[in-house]
């Protein structure tokens, strides 16, 4: 019983987060990381579940959008999809962070190999220029991932409500889709080191305001970033030696609400939901208000404080 009290909370802030995402238009991100700070997460935990949290569930919601089959793969097609199943049953049993999050990634990989190879071939980039934007998106998440540690957990609900104000000044502002067009790509790398530093994932909004003329960067973008997320992920639990088991609860209940009610989709054409953005305003101030107190999360029963 106190198991079920201890990761209730986790799993009503995935739930609760994309419910309201799906009916507000409020990205699911944004939704999820105001309310673990409404729970007491200090920026270190903050950080980290909402990497676990946009890494498993933006997987959930590929996985639906984008449907393959075992013997579809492109790595691991047919029986071979025994190989990672192995590995990760291995790595869990050595290190369950690890475990899980191989199985995530290799699934993810499959998804964005089918994703890619669906591609026209003339705007399809190389391998290479596919992993050096992997590579850039991955180095700026680290770097904002390396820098929550220095920001004073009083203040980082309130530098997290002005970054996603900030946000939706952004999308309000370049409803002119010629806007930028030539320094477009620097601010989607720049978007990858607000994930860093606060772990918001606002690739729906930009992909839905892209540019007129579309560059390889922002036709790719969910691969980067979700692949720059996994990649500090892992960094996360070397240099911070945290992993929440609460956050996989967190993402069982987005999981849920996203199966039950679906995903909010902005539209990719005119200018952004103003609604969407009124409401987004909204919802930070009220959150701005409550104040919460960075106390740190409970540690759950049952599992020692390395794992949780």
């Amino acid at each position: 019983m106190d198991l079920l009290f201890a990761i209730l909370p986790f799993f009503n802030a995935g739930l609760v987060g994309s419910i309201t995402a799906r009916i507000t238009g409020i990205n699911m991100s944004m939704c999820v990381l105001m309310v673990i700070l409404y729970m007491g997460a200090t920026p270190v935990e903050a950080i980290v579940v909402m990497l676990t949290f946009n890494t498993y569930t933006y997987f959930t919601i590929y996985s639906q959008e984008h449907r393959i089959s075992f013997k579809n793969f492109t790595f691991f097609p047919g029986i071979r999809i025994v190989i990672p199943i192995l590995l990760t049953i291995a790595g869990i049993a050595i290190q369950p962070f690890m475990g899980i999050t191989f199985f995530v990634a290799i699934f993810l990989l499959e998804i964005f190999a089918m994703i890619y190879k669906q591609m026209e071939p003339k705007i399809r980039p190389s391998i290479r220029e596919l992993l050096i934007m992997c590579g850039i998106a991955s180095i700026l998440v680290v770097i904002g991932l390396t820098l929550v540690q220095f920001i004073p957990k009083e203040w980082y609900f309130a530098f997290d409500g002005i970054v996603i104000i900030g946000v939706a000044y952004f999308m309000w502002a370049v409803g002119d889709r010629n806007a930028m067009q030539s320094i477009w790509d620097k601010l989607l790398y720049g978007a990858a080191f607000i994930t860093g530093i606060t772990g918001i994932d606002a690739s729906d909004w930009l992909g839905a305001m892209h540019r007129n003329n579309r560059s390889v960067l922002c036709r790719c973008y969910p691969i980067v970033i979700n692949t720059a997320q996994v990649a500090a992920l892992l960094v996360s639990f070397v240099l911070y030696r945290y992993f929440s088991l609460g956050s996989l609860f967190t993402t069982i209940g987005a999981a849920i609400g996203v199966r039950l009610f679906g995903v909010y989709v902005p539209s990719d054409k005119g200018k952004f939901s103003y609604l969407a953005l009124g409401l987004t305003v909204l919802a930070v101030l009220i959150f701005m208000l409550t104040q919460p107190v960075p106390s740190g999360f409970p540690e759950l029963p049952l599992f020692s404080q390395d794992t949780f």
